[in-house]
């Protein structure tokens, strides 16, 4: 976790690989992968890379699965409490909390944000299911488990 923390806050999107990326969504999704912070564009990218020659649909939700997370506004600091939260098990508890706790609470619930965030957008709905269950234990779709081992979640 220190090393993805230190990724993270030095996370750099070679602009190539970001045009690229951005190559694989339709036009209305583009702005979505923008707004993400830099830290998860390099993780939508490098999980792009991962799902290989998978279908449009699975690249697609490779580059757009923490798409929720745009709307947290956390930074490493606040994702570190997000983690240290939840191996103690007390998230809901640091979710109650002034000024960060409806942060906290957005980032756990980046999965179903991120799903809403693309309905709004305009995305097929299969894309938003993906989306919305990519951190569920036992997704129905086969596509998000496809996600989830090249996230490493799987």
């Amino acid at each position: 976790r220190v090393g993805q923390a230190f990724t993270g806050t030095f996370a750099r999107v070679d602009p190539r690989a970001a045009r690229e990326a951005a190559a694989e969504l339709p036009a209305n999704l583009r702005p979505l992968f923008l707004e993400m912070r830099r830290r998860d564009q390099g993780h939508a990218i490098r999980v792009l890379h991962r799902v290989g020659t998978a279908p449009e649909l699975v690249r697609q939700a490779a580059l757009l699965h923490d798409v929720g997370k745009a709307r947290a506004f956390l930074g490493t600091p606040g994702r570190t409490i997000v983690v240290l939260a939840r191996a103690a098990h007390v998230t809901a508890s640091v979710s109650r909390l002034p000024f960060l706790g409806p942060r906290v609470a957005r980032y756990v619930l980046h999965p179903e944000i991120g799903a809403q965030m693309l309905r709004e957008a305009g995305a097929p709905d299969a894309l938003g299911e993906i989306v919305a269950e990519h951190q569920w234990a036992q997704p129905r779709r086969a596509e998000t488990r496809r996600l989830q081992e090249a996230d490493g979640c799987g």
